[in-house]
């Protein structure tokens, strides 16, 4: 996923681990690790990661103590096979057969001191931490090595004139002339918007990288006189998500015919024949299941035959626990086949498939159905009702014939092949095991739904068992692993919401 680190070369050669590149390892290693080291190693670890993902809840009440308590104590419980297994070595590489580590001993007393002083986070030294690096070290890097202090201080203050300077010189051209959103966004992402207050986008400008804010974007564009700005919008909001695609498609017009052969979609144009015929039965509010019969045929008469194509989407979710949060968005892409993606890159995303549930809230929760599969045959694989995994294979906007009336909702649309939950969370790494699900043909499960039924970018990690396949690498394995785990552990976000 953009965004994230990749460790190409493996983590038992890193030296001078720093904070971030252990936060980076946190991310991947329960899912990595699964089914390769002995049961009760794997839970020890994971237990642990439990407890350190749980004690930075912003919000802690008795349930979540007695889950924080609960993970630690399964840790002490089976931190003993990690010695067994030899896992817990020193310098030199000797074993160590003790765990006389003051920082476990700490952990014994968070929960007291969240039931006496509130959550942990409130106490983080972040702040102070990054403050040394802003204040102290990058000014020293300025210096001759020699008297450090007043050349620091000399640095500060100019440092602050220029900061000053620039601030002036931004509110005045904000008054004067307003250029477009794209000049403004850090993030160098086309948008529809001529005009806008940098304070309500840009939600801090101390930051080294502001977090544009697609919210407030969405609602300056919906003020815009009909007709000001090109439609459908690029930036729009579905309940707590936020979406943005760039002004111009990367594929300004290709054939729908074309687009299946290029991405890979053999069921494409059925594929929006059926949508548009759910359209038609159920209205333009009617939220799509990912999977069912194929009732189209493939050479389905559709009232357009071309169609514009993105690469990329942005996505920007509030704060779990805070509506009024804006977390920095995401970018979800996807690609055709090349050096070194050879089987194309599709990141995988949580879709709406039921308006009772509402993302992150209800996680993925949903009666668990059985699917019907296209010839009406029962399924043993379970899925949520809630909300579905699946991979973002294609993003598009239909253009129409000018000579074709039709009744449609000019949108944007995606195809997208869904995961199915196999049984109840594996009890080692506390993971849902995901399958790709498939038709009675062998062919994978696919639908064209509306973009706004996106909900979060998320994380799968294949299945690789007690010995990887040497032929699976970063640029092919998403599509020749059979199983994959969903990592919750991608970040705490996402670990809040799956862990409830």
């Amino acid at each position: 996923m953009t965004g994230y680190r990749h460790f190409r070369g493996g983590i038992s050669k890193l030296k001078q681990v720093t904070g971030r590149c252990q936060r980076d390892i946190e991310r991947y290693i329960i899912a990595v690790s699964a089914d390769g080291v002995p049961t009760d190693v794997l839970a020890a670890v994971r237990a642990l990661m439990q407890f350190r993902y749980l004690v930075q809840l912003p919000r802690v009440d008795e349930d979540d103590l007695k889950r924080i308590s609960s993970t630690l104590a399964e840790f002490h419980t089976k931190k003993d096979a990690i010695i067994a297994a030899g896992a817990r070595r020193g310098s030199g590489n000797r074993v160590i057969n003790n765990w006389y580590i003051p920082k476990l001993e700490l952990m014994q007393s968070i929960i007291a001191s969240i039931r006496n002083s509130g959550v942990i986070g409130q106490w983080s030294a972040d702040v102070t931490e990054h403050a040394h690096i802003t204040e102290v070290k990058d000014p020293a890097r300025s210096t001759n090595n020699n008297n450090y202090d007043p050349q620091i201080c000399r640095y500060l203050d100019r440092a602050e004139k220029c900061r000053r300077f620039e601030l002036a010189t931004g509110i005045l051209d904000c008054g004067e002339s307003v250029g477009k959103l794209e000049d403004l966004d850090p993030d160098d992402e086309d948008t529809d918007v001529d005009d806008a207050d940098v304070q309500d986008i840009f939600i801090s400008a101390t930051r080294s990288r502001p977090i544009t804010n697609y919210f407030e974007i969405s609602k300056l564009l919906q003020r815009r006189e009909l007709g000001s700005v090109p439609l459908p919008l690029r930036s729009f909001v579905v309940k707590r998500t936020a979406l943005h695609l760039a002004y111009d498609p990367s594929i300004r017009t290709i054939t729908v015919d074309e687009a299946a052969i290029k991405f890979a979609l053999p069921d494409l144009r059925p594929a929006i024949a059926d949508f548009l015929q759910r359209e038609a039965t159920y209205g333009h509010a009617h939220v799509h299941a990912i999977g069912g019969p194929r009732k189209a045929g493939p050479t389905a008469i559709l009232p357009f035959d071309k169609i514009q194509v993105w690469f990329k989407i942005r996505v920007q979710e509030m704060e779990l626990y805070d509506a009024h949060t804006v977390r920095s968005a995401q970018t979800a892409e996807l690609c055709t086949a090349n050096n070194p993606w050879t089987l194309g890159r599709y990141d995988t995303s949580i879709f709406e498939t039921d308006t009772s549930h509402t993302w992150p809230n209800s996680g993925l929760s949903g009666a668990i159905s059985v699917l019907i599969c296209d010839k009406c045959l029962t399924s043993n694989l379970p899925f949520s009702t809630g909300h579905t995994v699946a991979q973002i294979r294609l993003i598009m906007r239909p253009i129409g014939k000018s000579s074709t009336q039709w009744s449609w909702k000019d949108q944007f649309l995606t195809y997208v092949q869904r995961f199915d939950i196999l049984n109840d969370r594996d009890p080692t790494t506390q993971l849902h095991l995901l399958k790709r699900a498939k038709r009675s043909n062998g062919n994978r499960m696919g639908d064209v739904i509306p973009v706004s039924q996106m909900r979060a970018p998320i994380n799968l990690i294949p299945r690789f068992g007690a010995i990887a396949d040497v032929r699976l690498t970063a640029y092919n394995s998403m599509e020749h692993a059979a199983e994959f785990w969903l990592n919750e552990f991608w970040d705490k976000t996402t670990f809040f919401a799956l862990s409830r």
